[in-house]
């Protein structure tokens, strides 16, 4: 206890070094101005980011690297004891044929307060990592501080990610997602359409991604858990042939509750409560919440699948 003591006192003030990888469809090169200003703010904030090789997917599009070079990527900054955490800044739809290429044994035995941060196609990739290693994920994507909605978040991300911030970065995550105390970047706002209470380990992310797993061994045991779910593409037709899939699956007897994010093209076409509405008569009496926080939004906050989520309808 007292060489770790120690070794968090040395490591404080230090930058915090954090990996940067595209899992799914690479960056294109229209984002290099952004990606560069991208990374001043990161290092102004007192991040160091450590850039992986396959970023940029190069003018003809689609993923930067081999399947098998993307995970071996991931693998490898994920279990570089100097780095705090890994931010996967990619989104689209190659993110699944990374899985049989991730080494989940090294990840497993990696430090145990290390995340992996992603968003809308990488739910495949944080479910799979979740389910063979038990290990917590972030449902975020680190772009967002480049826009003002998100640039609010940075400051709190850097800060829970520094060594002596540890212990209370575990703990914030065992906090209820509705709280009276100054808010973190984990903490939610949500509200109740059915049920007035949610408790249990978070599972899921974008549904259409989440899906991609559905028939292979990286799917997650969803019994007793809250199911996340959001959306960026997808109107009433297919947001429904996914709940339905879900349904036939048995996900609705299986699972505790479901906490709705946005979506984003079913809303803009019927409106902010349009989810609520298709999810209901799947759901029979589970308890449903609703977050603007959670979703392609430029305000989106963090979920965590692996991670506890705690709320009842009064906070």
């Amino acid at each position: 206890m007292e060489k770790m003591e120690k070794k968090e006192e040395r490591e404080a003030g230090k930058p915090v070094k954090i990996g940067l990888v595209c899992c799914s469809n690479g960056l294109s090169e229209s984002f290099k101005p952004a990606f560069q200003e991208l990374l001043s703010v990161l290092k102004g904030a007192g991040a160091e980011p450590v850039c992986g090789k396959f970023l940029f997917a190069g003018r003809k599009g689609g993923a930067a690297g081999t399947a098998r070079e993307r995970a071996g990527e991931l693998t490898d900054l994920y279990c570089d004891p100097s780095i705090r955490a890994v931010f996967d800044l990619s989104g689209g739809d190659y993110a699944n044929e990374i899985l049989p290429w991730i080494d989940y044994g090294a990840i497993k035995r990696a430090k145990e307060d290390k995340l992996l941060f992603g968003y809308s196609d990488l739910t495949c990739v944080l479910n799979a990592v979740y389910t063979k290693t038990g290990r917590r994920c972030g449902l975020y994507q680190l772009r967002n501080i480049l826009r003002p909605e998100g640039r609010g978040q940075l400051e709190a991300l850097v800060s829970s990610l520094r060594p002596e911030n540890a212990g209370s970065t575990r703990e914030s995550f065992q906090e209820t997602i509705l709280t009276r105390k100054p808010r973190s970047l984990w903490e939610l706002s949500c509200r109740f359409v059915q049920g007035s209470a949610l408790e249990g380990t978070a599972v899921g992310g974008n549904i259409r991604c989440f899906l991609k797993l559905s028939g292979t061994p990286y799917f997650p045991d969803l019994e007793g858990k809250i199911l996340i779910l959001e959306a960026n593409s997808g109107r009433a037709d297919r947001i429904t042939a996914c709940l339905a899939q879900l349904s036939q699956m048995g996900a609705f007897e299986k699972i505790r509750g479901i906490l709705l994010g946005t979506f984003s093209e079913l809303e803009r076409e019927e409106g902010p409560q349009a989810a609520e509405r298709l999810v209901l008569p799947f759901a029979g009496q589970l308890p449903v919440a609703v977050t603007r926080e959670i979703g392609h939004g430029a305000d989106a906050r963090c979920a965590l699948t692996g991670g506890l989520i705690r709320t009842a309808e009064n906070g």
